[in-house]
Formats: C-alpha cells, sequence, structure tokens
C-alpha cells in the first residue's frame, strides 16, 4: 500500500481546506465567467475555431496549424459538437461556447494546483497555490480565449502530481518498472505534449530530473531503467503525432526579430505570469511595481530560508526521499524550462511570454512554498503576505476584464462602420484570414470561391504575392468604385506594401479610419481598372558594396504632371561573393537641379518571404516598389532621381560601387523625369 507523502492533516483542518477548495472552484468558474463575450473574436481565436469546426479527419493535417499539434483541435471539435456550435451563427454565441472550455479546464487547472502544492508543501500551500491560480490575470486571460494553454496548464500539473506520486511510491517500494500511477503520468504527460509542442521544454526537465534523483538511490540502476522505459513508453504515445510534428517544427522561425536579452526575457515572463497581460504600474495607486517585485523578493526569500532550515524544523514527514525531492523538482520544471526555451528563442527567434507559461504551475507553487514559510515567524504571517498578494492578482484580474486599453481588436465595431459606409459597387480586401467572416458577409477566405449577389460590398482575404497582386487587384477591383484596404495592427502581409503602391498608383487616396486593432484606407477609382506593377522593366545594375545590386528597374518614361504619382519599382539581388549582415532600407529620392530633395521613399529590402537580405539566397530576386509624389507646385523641366542604400538601424549610407568596381559615391541616379508644363497637363486631364 503506498504511504501518503506528507502527514495526513487533522480532521478539522481536511474539512476546512475541502470546503476552501470547493469556494475557490466555484469563485474561480464565476470569475472566468464574467465578461466571457465582451470582447470580440481575435485572429487566434477564430482559427481554431475554424479548424475545429472542420470534419474530425481534416484537421490533423489542417495548414492553418502551421506549429500546433491536434489534440486540442480534436477536443474542441466534440465540445463544439456537443453545444451545437456552427459557422454562421451570432459571433458573440460562438466565441461563449468555444470559450467555455478554456475556462472550465482552467478551473479544473487550479483544482490540479492543489494536489500538486500539497504533494510539494502539505495541504495549506496546495490551498494557496490553488488561490494564485485562481485570481491569476494569466491564467484568467488564458482561460477567457479559445486556445489551447489551459488545457496545457491542467494536464502538465496532473501529471506532475501523479509523477511525484509513483516517485514517492517507488521510493519506498520494491515497485515495478510500471505502477498504474506511474503509466497515467506517461498518458497525461503525452497528452500535454500533444497540445502544445513547448510543453517538451518542461519534460526534458523532469527527466533529466528524474535521472539525477535516480542517481542518488541505492538501488541507481533499476532506478534509471524506470527512467529510460517511461521516456520510451512516452515517446511511443507521441510517435502518430511525429509525421505532422516533423512537417511542421523544423522550418519555424522568424529571423527578423530581435532576439530578447536572458534580462529581459525573465522579465518579461515575470511580469506578464503574476501581473498579466493588462499589467500597469499605474495600479495599486501607482504602487505596482513594488508589489509585483516585492512579491518576488519576499517568494524568493521564503524559498532560500527554506532551503537552509532543517527539515525537522519545518514538521516534514519522516521519508526524507520523496518528499525532499518534491521542492527541487518544482524549481527544476521553473528553472530547467525557461532555461530550454530561451536556448529555443536564439536559435528559432519565436518569443512570446505564453510559449513558456507552461511553467506557471511551478511558478505559482514555489510562490506558495515561499511565503508559507515565514509561517515560523508569525503564524499569521503567510495569510497576510496571501492577502496583500491577492489585492495585486485582483487588481490585475479587473484590468483584464475591464480596461479597454487592453482589448484585443474591435472587429466587431470595424464591420459595423464597413456595413455601413461601403455599396456593393466597393470591395473590401483584409490582410488577414482571421476573424473577418465571422462578422461580416459576403466573405471569402479561398482565392476560387466565388461570392454570391450581395446588398453588401464582397469581402476577400487578399494574400499579397508581390509579383502577382497587379493581376489579382484587376481581377476582384477592376471594376470597383472604391477599394477599403483592411490592415490588421500586427500584420505582415504586405511589408514592401505594394498594395498602397497600386492603388495610390492607379486610384486617388479617399480617406482612412482606425479601429482598436486594425486601420482602413480607401481609394477611389474609375473603373475599369487595369493594375500593373512594373511596366517596362529594363536591366540595371547598380551595386551597393558588398552586399546589394539592382537587376532591373522599371522607371518614369513619358513626362509627369506636378501632384502625379512617381512609381519606382526595382529587382535586387544579393551581390555575388558578397556577404551582408544588417538589415538594410533603399531611398528613391527626386532632386531638382540644384541638388535640393523634394520628395523621397525609403522602403526595407525584403524577399518573397519577408526576409532581410543577410536571409536571401544567390536565386532570390524580390522586387521593390517606390512611390514618389511630385509636389504640386512643381516647375517644369528636367529633375533626377537618386538611389540611397542604407543600414536600417544606423542609417549609415552604403557605398556604390561603379562598373570598374570603384567607390563612387553614395546615391547614383536611377534616371532622369521630366515635368510637363502646367497648360499641356491641362489639356490632357480627362
Amino acid at each position: 500500500m503506498q504511504r501518503p507523502l506528507y502527514k495526513t492533516s487533522p480532521p478539522g483542518a481536511t474539512s476546512w481546506l475541502r470546503f476552501f477548495l470547493i469556494v475557490l472552484l466555484f469563485g474561480a468558474f464565476a470569475l472566468r465567467l464574467q465578461e466571457l463575450t465582451r470582447q470580440d473574436i481575435w485572429w487566434d481565436e477564430a482559427r481554431n475555431i475554424d479548424v475545429a469546426l472542420r470534419p474530425l479527419p481534416q484537421i490533423a493535417d489542417a495548414p492553418e496549424l502551421d506549429i500546433q499539434p491536434p489534440l486540442y483541435y480534436w477536443l474542441l471539435h466534440g465540445w463544439s459538437s456537443f453545444f451545437g456550435v456552427v459557422r454562421g451563427q451570432p459571433p458573440t454565441q460562438i466565441a461563449f461556447f468555444s470559450r467555455l472550455l478554456s475556462a472550465f479546464v482552467g478551473v479544473a487547472g487550479v483544482a490540479l494546483l492543489m494536489a500538486y502544492g500539497r504533494r510539494v508543501g502539505g495541504a495549506q500551500t496546495g490551498a494557496l497555490a490553488a488561490l494564485i491560480g485562481a485570481l491569476s490575470p494569466f491564467w484568467l486571460a488564458e482561460s477567457q480565449e479559445t486556445r489551447m494553454y489551459t488545457l496545457g496548464f491542467a494536464l502538465l500539473t496532473a501529471a506532475a502530481a501523479l509523477f511525484l506520486e509513483q516517485l514517492a511510491f517507488r521510493q519506498r517500494n520494491a515497485a515495478p518498472l510500471f505502477t498504474r500511477t506511474s503509466l497515467l503520468f506517461v498518458v497525461f504527460a503525452a497528452a500535454a505534449l500533444i497540445t502544445h509542442y513547448n510543453v517538451v521544454f518542461v519534460l526534458v526537465a523532469w527527466w533529466i530530473a528524474w535521472g539525477v534523483w535516480a542517481m542518488m538511490q541505492a538501488e541507481r540502476w533499476r532506478q534509471l531503467q524506470a527512467v529510460v522505459v517511461h521516456g520510451l513508453a512516452l515517446t511511443l504515445l507521441f510517435l502518430p503525432i511525429a509525421p505532422i510534428a516533423l512537417r511542421q517544427i523544423p522550418g519555424y522561425q522568424n529571423p527578423n526579430i530581435t532576439v530578447v536579452t536572458l534580462g529581459e526575457y525573465l522579465r518579461q515572463n515575470w511580469q506578464a505570469y503574476l501581473g498579466g497581460y493588462a499589467y500597469d504600474p499605474g495600479l495599486l495607486m501607482g504602487f505596482a511595481d513594488l508589489w509585483l517585485w516585492g512579491v518576488l523578493f519576499i517568494a524568493a526569500l521564503g524559498l532560500v530560508w527554506r532551503g537552509i532550515t532543517p527539515a525537522r524544523a519545518r514538521g516534514r514527514a519522516s521519508a526524507p526521499g520523496t518528499h525532499a525531492f518534491a521542492l527541487p523538482f518544482t524549481l527544476i520544471w521553473l528553472m530547467g524550462g525557461l532555461a530550454l526555451y530561451y536556448l529555443a528563442v536564439l536559435d528559432r527567434s519565436a518569443f512570446h511570454v505564453r510559449y513558456a507559461s507552461f511553467v506557471t504551475p511551478a511558478l505559482y507553487t514555489l510562490i506558495a512554498v515561499g511565503l508559507m514559510t515565514f509561517v515560523r515567524w508569525r503564524r499569521s504571517a503567510p495569510a497576510l503576505l496571501a492577502l496583500a498578494l491577492a489585492v495585486g492578482l485582483a487588481h490585475g484580474a479587473h484590468a483584464d476584464l475591464y480596461d479597454a486599453r487592453f482589448d484585443r481588436e474591435h472587429v466587431a465595431a470595424l464591420t459595423q462602420w464597413l456595413r455601413e459606409t461601403t455599396t456593393p459597387e466597393d470591395v473590401i480586401f483584409v490582410d488577414q484570414k482571421y476573424p473577418f467572416g465571422f462578422y461580416y458577409q459576403p466573405y471569402a477566405i479561398d482565392a476560387e470561391e466565388t461570392l454570391p449577389a450581395s446588398a453588401a460590398a464582397p469581402a476577400r482575404y487578399l494574400f499579397v504575392d508581390i509579383n502577382t497582386i497587379d493581376r489579382r487587384l484587376t481581377e476582384w477591383a477592376g471594376q470597383a468604385r472604391r477599394v477599403f484596404w483592411v490592415q490588421w495592427f500586427e500584420s505582415d502581409t504586405d511589408p514592401r506594401r505594394s498594395v498602397p503602391f497600386l492603388l495610390d498608383k492607379y486610384g486617388r487616396r479617399a480617406g482612412e479610419q482606425w479601429f482598436h486593432g486594425y486601420a482602413v484606407d480607401w481609394w477611389e477609382l474609375t473603373p475599369p481598372t487595369h493594375f500593373e506593377l512594373a511596366p517596362q522593366m529594363q536591366p540595371l545594375t547598380l551595386q551597393f558594396e558588398r552586399a546589394v545590386q539592382t537587376v532591373e528597374a522599371s522607371l518614369p518614361s513619358t513626362p509627369l504632371c506636378p501632384g502625379e504619382p512617381l512609381p519606382v519599382v526595382l529587382r535586387w539581388r544579393r551581390a555575388p561573393g558578397g556577404a551582408v549582415d544588417r538589415p538594410l532600407k533603399a531611398r528613391v529620392a527626386l532632386y531638382d537641379a540644384a541638388d535640393n530633395r523634394l520628395a523621397q521613399a525609403d522602403e526595407r529590402l525584403l524577399n518573397d518571404r519577408h526576409l532581410a537580405p543577410a536571409h536571401w539566397s544567390m536565386e532570390d530576386r524580390p522586387l521593390g516598389v517606390y512611390l514618389l509624389a511630385a509636389p504640386d507646385d512643381l516647375a517644369p523641366g528636367r529633375y533626377a532621381l537618386r538611389l540611397l542604400v542604407y543600414d536600417a538601424e544606423t542609417l549609415n549610407p552604403l557605398t556604390w560601387i561603379d562598373e570598374a568596381g570603384n567607390p563612387a559615391g553614395i546615391e547614383p541616379e536611377l534616371s532622369p523625369v521630366e515635368i510637363a508644363a502646367a497648360e499641356i497637363c491641362e489639356r490632357s486631364a480627362p
């Protein structure tokens, strides 16, 4: 029979803790239902809902799961089917039932956190850990979004509790390699891994900790056998998902993202995990930073004191093995998980605080352990510290629920404005697939889909391929009188700005409107409109140091009128045999005879995968577009277009190398430009 990891609490204390847990769980669930549909469905949620509503066999291979395993989507599929969620329902109804799954497993995570905390520091530590999880603004935010993180927290916490149970039993008994508890541990760990791949960083840290513990035991080789065979069992459970993971993970990176320093990485994580996404130093009457770092200092002080205080003084159970390892295991979970993920950040340049958040159950448990240590100073000290902690958490939770500054996108207001502003003769283009279609119809994501006739303007997701964007606009907007271009605030769909380049070139910019998370620009056109990005491309070689050079250029070939757009298109490549390790920008500028710069356009040098020149292959030949506006009062005559390439960070220009291979300045001439006389422009005006 397995012996308990800790001494049994007195009956009165057990009843009180059971009552506390019930009240806490009901409170946590009520908190997560509060304002559950206040915020609109946003990109991640809409993608998750769209994938989950597909037929079950199509989910695992959905291309939208770029870096996501399928377990959560399978679960959301069944959950949505149970509650009758289908496309076309009011978005608030879809949001409520899809988010309800996250709220439900979020509350389960709180209960499991109490179970885990009890195994680390006793019943009161478990209760305090659960309180932190219930009030955590970070866990609250994730419990109110249709994402997989709360499911991952719950599964991982359950696995950790089972791990400590099986370890306690294994130390005290001549256990077989597998026990029922250890098999359940492997199942829950595998389920967490196929909920989110970043769980692997925690699991690696766990297995390292388990191996170290095994080496410290008398029967070390038998214990090491258990470590190995459980690792193999976990691998076998993951194998069916391995082909999906191998398709998704190897190429996942973003070299254009600046890697945060270790200190900044830790600061951002700590602030988010304790203060939440809506953390503001102005909270708590301006003392939020003091509270945030005070909690860290006091909890760390308690943990250090616990580490140097004799075990007997803390009233721990007589069995020294497993209960002694529970706290080190939790520390390794936190520190090892953070460290291993940071190594991935350095390699893949993909960082967000939620990606490392599978350490939060360990973090909240350690905070509880640290605060409970102060019971030796004064019996009421942990309660007072917990109260101070809860006040700060409550303020953070209130900000997350109600502070509009930290809202996601206001897509409902955006689509309502579009319905009121547009006509069937207009067309709307959206630079992101989601969540526009949940709030507006007719809308198409698939380029081959034919939109039905409607009293509302047709709307489409516009995937921007700079090499074909002119043909796509001609097809979809050639007969439109107005084009509305909706851009998400985090979008990188058109970083070279080819869409506004073409619309400015062939239309008249008529206005702009801002919404929380979105910008809308629109243009007036005179149909029929035939868009052409780069007419009459001609060979042109201008090399800038041993970094980049132009290959072709489309330049103005006829006289322009004052105020007209002056379009320039350049095709680039890396300089043969050269090297570049800095982000670069190019400037096309218009000069008069006195060398006065009259107009300019500056754009980043990016290839078709939106990567900086350092990451281009020698076969890349990306286009860059530059639209200048000739001043309205420009006198007729001859002007010059010049090209400058410079470091995007330091602004230092690169040297132009002439055909002989010699430095020849920094701003070579592209071509002359003729500005026509006003009377000629008036005669040619429509």
